[in-house]
């Protein structure tokens, strides 16, 4: 089994879009003639969307029953944390060294948690090492 899709429904349709490629997430516009005019692109097999929502309203809280927590791998943890903040993410998680590279763990547009990750981060910038956390923080 491989997992299909990934999609997001959101509010705020152009600031997530804004925020994930950001992040250097890809997204390519779609519109295929059936009013749902959205982003999306194909990662590693991986289809990954955004729509607009149809209702008002943040994502759950990170850690909520019902909530989502997605990550990417970025090829740099500091240009893509500074990208997310600069568009208003909020840091819930700053950086840590874990057992599969380092990650910073933040909001986007709507409140979901998104985990971004570097292998090798640390030692690419002087061999700094912190405490390590589990995966899904």
């Amino acid at each position: 089994m491989n997992l299909a899709s990934v999609v997001l429904f959101t509010g705020q349709l152009e600031r997530c879009i804004a925020f994930y490629r950001a992040l250097g997430v890809p997204l390519e516009d779609e519109d295929h003639g059936d009013g749902h005019v959205h982003s999306a692109v194909d990662l590693d097999g991986v289809h990954i969307a955004i729509f607009p929502g149809t209702g008002p309203g943040p994502a759950l809280p990170h850690r909520a029953t019902g909530a989502t927590f997605i990550g990417f791998w970025v090829p740099s943890l500091g240009a893509a944390k500074d990208a997310a903040v600069s568009l208003g993410a909020t840091l819930i998680s700053d950086h840590q060294t874990c057992q599969w590279g380092c990650r910073v763990v933040l909001t986007d547009p709507d409140g979901r948690a998104v985990e971004l990750n570097q292998h090798d981060h640390c030692s690419a910038v002087g061999g700094q090492r912190r405490p390590s956390a589990g995966a899904g923080s």
